[in-house]
């Protein structure tokens, strides 16, 4: 599926969330007008090689906190009508989100509605400002399924008051959801966004890129064996956008690292049944565990685990060591609840 992004900047957002500039991530300062939207879906389609799967989507801000709401709706109906467009996809808060707001969208063709649901713990969301508790989600999430709305999460990990066990556990909620798919954003500290000042203070400090894969491989593990889709990990930011990054794990390839720290598991894991230091694997698996820079070759060998390839080398049953790596550490999240 294609998408046409369309960014709402803090519309309709009644907080303003200690970890938010959504100016600094989108580099707009107004919200686009139906002539922008017009043109932003042209621009997009002449990129797009397959124009028959094609779908709007409305990012940023609280989309049903917005007064605009139905407009843009309507527009979205109308390229529908058209057949330029397969549906229409937006981003909200559970905490502007009831039954009344839900069933206005079935009269619309809405694909997926994307919960910012960042935490399912109530202190991260509170000292993380946002407008909703634990209860609002759980709520916005039983209105979704018993209309048959199709729903995926927006997780962060990193928030004031988070914790390794915090974003397990709302990775474990996630699957338990009926989400279709799940964001994962590990916090950066955005210029002008309410954390910046605490950094410049000292106050706090966003876990780094080595300490946030740590956790991410965890959680995507977790999800994706579910069967649900991670569509997306890490902030996506343009040009200019990355200069506003003022600390943090910001990393333009970051869903590949989760990846290939996954395989720095996998390579582990046979480490540890084989015993053996020297790994020589089938090049078919150069792609697989050689990794964005040689990351995971250049891991396990600091680790003594020396990584080869050549033909006809050792094939590994990568599905199957996942399997047994997730049911490892579900098992260990298990114990300690």
């Amino acid at each position: 599926m294609n998408i046409i992004p369309v960014f709402l900047p803090h519309e309709g957002c009644k907080n303003h969330c200690t970890f938010c500039n959504e100016y600094s991530v989108t580099g707009l300062k107004r919200l686009p007008s139906r002539e922008d939207i017009l043109s932003t879906v042209q621009r997009y389609l002449s990129y797009f090689a397959d124009k028959n799967n094609v779908e709007l989507a409305f990012y940023g801000g609280t989309f049903t906190g917005s007064k605009r709401q139905k407009i843009y709706l309507d527009i979205g109906l109308e390229l529908f009508e058209r057949k330029v467009i397969k549906g229409i996809r937006f981003s909200t808060s559970p905490g502007q989100f009831n039954r009344e707001k839900a069933l206005l969208l079935l009269n619309y063709p809405i694909s997926l509605v994307e919960l910012g649901v960042q935490s399912f713990d109530p202190l991260v969301l509170k000292m993380s400002n946002r407008d909703h508790g634990v209860e609002e989600i759980y709520s916005a999430m039983r209105i979704l399924k018993d209309l048959s709305i199709p729903f995926g999460l927006h997780l962060m990990t990193g928030l004031p008051g988070d914790n390794h066990d915090k974003d397990l556990f709302s990775s474990l909620e996630v699957v338990r959801s009926g989400a279709i798919s799940v964001r994962i954003h590990p916090l950066i500290i955005l210029k002008a966004s309410p954390l910046a000042q605490d950094f410049d203070m000292g106050l706090f400090s966003p876990p780094n890129l080595e300490e946030s894969l740590e956790i991410l491989w965890k959680m995507y593990l977790i999800i994706t064996g579910a069967g649900i889709i991670v569509n997306r990990i890490g902030v996506c930011l343009y040009g200019n956008e990355v200069k506003n990054v003022v600390a943090g794990p910001y990393h333009p390839a970051l869903g590949e690292l989760v990846r290939n720290r996954l395989m720095l598991e996998v390579l582990r894991e046979h480490h540890r049944l084989s015993g053996s230091d020297h790994i020589v694997l089938d090049n078919s698996h150069k792609g697989d565990f050689t990794g964005h820079g040689r990351y995971v070759v250049d891991k396990a060998s600091n680790e003594g685990i020396i990584v080869q390839f050549r033909k006809n080398g050792l094939r590994l049953d990568i599905e199957s060591y996942l399997s047994s790596i997730r049911e490892r550490l579900l098992g260990v999240i298990y114990a300690k609840t």
